[in-house]
């Protein structure tokens, strides 16, 4: 049997990214946080900090968090079946991380949250930003309980659900257009116009690009990560970027944002994957997510 106070702190490592921080958290001293840690390596017989900067979990160190989590969500569970009321010094609600792509975060999914808060939320919840492309890297690695993901398949020990289609349109402001695109939107055109990129992992440019004109092309761009920042840097004569339909449609209408190409968005599927291991408990939780899903997202498509 673990010692849950050792999994306590190794999860305050891993949320606060320091020994200082979680013992804030804790509100124990740096000492016993690293007593701690060493008491739980040497009772599993491996390393489960990487103690120089960044510092953050092992893989076995990231196993045995969500192991924490997992723990921590059903004690509350038996808790609140046998309406038992803890001191709120013994009690705090379990903390669920999860992953979300910052598009859906800055224009529905905070919908979410606000949902929850209305009828009294269970769970905290650490959000982690990772492009819908990639965060089913996430699940496969153990770092998340639940994620948002463009992949319909779920990693072992998931399910997934369809949420709809997130709509993104190719946008940049009037004046942008009259520099670089006087003659029309043509890859010779694009090559020259600088656009927004959100990471090195984001290529919704170039997969637009493609869906367009049936190529890729290589092009200047800004990497800015914030999605209320593409929209910004658009409205401002910076570059063109590929941006939610919910954050630029009231620029489209008002005229402050042009689409390069009218009528001509890239639809990317979303799909809320959650661990079996938590579905039960975040079931009110997955269902805010669908609830805002069918609200906000494009469901034209939906089987």
């Amino acid at each position: 049997m673990f010692d849950y106070a050792h999994l306590e702190a190794l999860l305050a490592v891993e949320r606060e990214g320091s020994f200082e921080g979680a013992a804030r958290a804790l509100g124990v001293t740096s000492s016993a946080v690293s007593q701690r840690i060493k008491l739980l390596e040497e009772r599993i017989g491996a390393v489960v900090v990487n103690r120089q900067p960044p510092i953050k979990p092992t893989h076995i160190g990231i196993e045995l968090c969500r192991h924490a989590e997992l723990v921590s969500i059903l004690e509350d569970k038996i808790i609140n079946a046998n309406d038992c009321a803890p001191t709120l010094e013994d009690h705090r609600k379990p903390v669920i991380k999860i992953v979300v792509n910052d598009d859906s975060l800055s224009s529905w999914f905070m919908d979410v949250f606000k949902r929850e808060a209305a009828k009294g939320a269970s769970y905290m919840f650490e959000v982690s930003i990772a492009d819908q492309d990639y965060s089913i890297d996430e699940l496969k690695f153990g770092s998340v309980l639940a994620a948002i993901s463009i992949n319909k398949t779920p990693v072992q020990g998931f399910g997934s659900r369809y949420l709809g289609m997130h709509v993104y349109r190719a946008t940049a402001s009037p004046d942008f257009m009259k520099r670089y695109f006087p003659d029309g939107v043509t890859l010779e055109a694009l090559k020259r116009a600088p656009a927004l990129r959100y990471s090195a992992q984001d290529d919704l440019q170039q997969q637009w690009i493609k869906q367009s004109f049936g190529k890729a092309i290589v092009h200047d761009t800004y990497i800015l990560p914030s999605s209320p920042g593409f929209v910004q840097a658009c409205l401002g004569n910076v570059a063109w970027g590929m941006n939610p339909a919910q954050m630029v449609d009231k620029y489209i209408e008002s005229g402050e944002l042009v689409e390069l190409i009218p009528d001509a968005p890239l639809n990317k599927p979303l799909y809320w994957h959650c661990s079996r291991m938590v579905a039960e408990p975040l079931k009110v939780f997955t269902q805010h997510v669908v609830e805002a899903a069918e609200m906000y997202l494009d469901q034209s498509d939906r089987q």
